[in-house]
């Protein structure tokens, strides 16, 4: 996501050909899995277990409890928040005003991208998707980073027009996201990310 959206963003922006997706057979929910709409999510208690949450056929795993210390804790609530906003405006192809209170700058940009490629080739996100290793690297009193890794092996996109499923193309299933949050009106927000993939040394962590 953006996840999770950056995998999303990158195939419907053009990064990744949408064509090379090809006909075939779509981010996660806390231990019960519940549809969720951007008025409905629940913020994550500081402590909390792994959780996941789903939107439409597609279903975003945060699989990294969230840290005891409590100011990285709601770095990682406001990222969960964001990445769950991401995948909502996905399923739905709007970008409303609930998501861009988490999204911000270059992710926006990249997050409006892949709406509009989404809408214009009639796909959504299906299959599971799971951020896993994800943590806090640095944190100052208006900005913050965290890091994860990406397990997109069983993601898929659902074509509504066709009614069929499309898989993403042939390519590394996991890899090493850098996100760069920063402070909007007292939560924590996504501004910028970016992908390291293999035979990066960033993305070796990553792989199973």
């Amino acid at each position: 996501m953006i996840p999770s959206g950056a995998v999303l963003a990158l195939c419907l922006s053009g990064l990744l050909a949408v064509s090379a997706c090809g006909s075939g057979p779509a981010r996660p929910a806390s231990t019960a899995a519940a549809s969720h709409s951007p008025d409905t999510i629940a913020p994550a208690a500081p402590g909390g277990s792994a959780e996941s949450v789903r939107a439409g056929p597609y279903t975003q795993v945060f699989a990294t409890p969230l840290p005891a210390n409590p100011a990285q804790a709601k770095v990682i609530a406001g990222f969960r928040e964001a990445m769950t906003l991401w995948d909502w405006s996905d399923y739905t192809w709007h970008v409303g005003t609930p998501v861009r209170a988490y999204v911000t700058g270059q992710a926006l940009t990249n997050l409006i991208a892949a709406v509009a490629a989404g809408r214009a080739h009639h796909l959504v996100p299906a299959g599971t998707e799971r951020l896993f290793l994800t943590h806090v690297s640095g944190i100052t009193g208006s900005t913050a980073t965290v890091t994860t890794c990406d397990d997109g092996s069983r993601l898929k996109y659902e074509n509504r027009q066709a009614g069929a499923t499309v898989t993403v193309p042939p390519g590394p299933a996991y890899v090493f996201e850098t996100w760069h949050m920063v402070k909007l009106s007292g939560h924590w927000g996504v501004t910028a990310f970016s992908v390291a993939i293999p035979p990066s040394p960033r993305a070796a962590p990553c792989q199973p």
